[in-house]
């Protein structure tokens, strides 16, 4: 287990919220201070890159979410319900993780997969999880069709416009003539599910994915934001340095997703954490 806890000066609402981020790693620490400030005890946790813990998005055991409910146990009495709020990968961990630890009271699950993709490590190449030893069955985002690949990575790199991956994860579904199994499992997952996704996500098709998860949990609620994109900040595009990535949405558009969706996630959060 790493990462932080952070303890309100006066805590106001029951139990605890645990904050994982995304692909980049990082332990969704702003959103986590945040609840705090609010009054909720949380922790901003990593799934991977630390101490202990596998280095890269890779092959990441579900296991470890075992020491989280040991300390929480172990170390705080107020420690119920449980929530669990994850970004894009961190949602696919966090879905993951709610269909086999009923310690889960409500998911929180921004811009989500319904599926079990490949890692991103793609020297040491895998599925993003384990469990018990075994990798879960992963969608092969390198069988995605190789024209959707060229239009919307190869090309975008060479003239140094943004690149895209949605599409190049939709023809990676669509090829996979077993991807039903390799859909989460979540049909008999207890806790409450709150979704919050942008109509123009570009990175991957989030709005799609949470229908599908809908499918199999009717109770799961999706709220979708028009003109938003992945990330609700800044214009569509993240700049990694060498190369952007085309994440969607207008500043405008994203501005107001990110001010709608924080409230109704405290409204979810206040409603399950009396």
């Amino acid at each position: 287990m790493q990462g932080f806890r952070f303890v309100p000066k006066e805590k106001s609402h029951k139990g605890l919220v645990i904050c994982f981020g995304g692909s980049e790693g990082s332990p969704n620490f702003e959103t986590a201070k945040r609840l705090a400030e609010e009054g909720y005890e949380t922790f901003a946790l990593f799934m991977f890159g630390m101490k202990n813990q596998e280095q890269t998005l890779r092959k990441i055991p579900l296991e470890q979410f075992e020491n989280v409910i040991n300390y929480l146990n172990k170390n705080i009495k107020d420690n119920k319900p449980i929530s669990v709020l994850g970004a894009s990968k961190g949602a696919e961990y966090a879905l993951n993780l709610a269909s086999k630890y009923s310690e889960i009271d409500n998911l929180i699950l921004i811009a989500p997969s319904s599926y079990n993709f490949a890692g991103l490590d793609f020297e040491d190449y895998g599925s993003s999880w384990t469990y018990k030893g075994k990798e879960l069955p992963y969608i092969d985002i390198k069988k995605s069709s190789f024209n959707s690949f060229f239009k919307n990575i190869i090309v975008p790199n060479i003239i140094k416009s943004p690149i895209s991956y949605k599409e190049t994860y939709n023809s990676a579904i669509e090829k996979d003539s077993s991807s039903q199994d390799k859909l989460i499992p979540v049909k008999d997952v207890k806790a409450n599910i709150l979704m919050i996704v942008g109509e123009d996500d570009l990175m991957w098709d989030s709005l799609a994915m949470a229908n599908k998860i809908k499918e199999q949990n009717p109770k799961a609620k999706i709220y979708s934001y028009k003109g938003a994109g992945h990330i609700f900040a800044g214009n569509g595009v993240l700049n990694l340095g060498k190369i952007r990535i085309a994440t969607g949405g207008t500043a405008e558009n994203n501005d107001k997703a990110e001010s709608e969706s924080r409230k109704t996630i405290d409204a979810f959060l206040k409603e399950n954490h009396k």
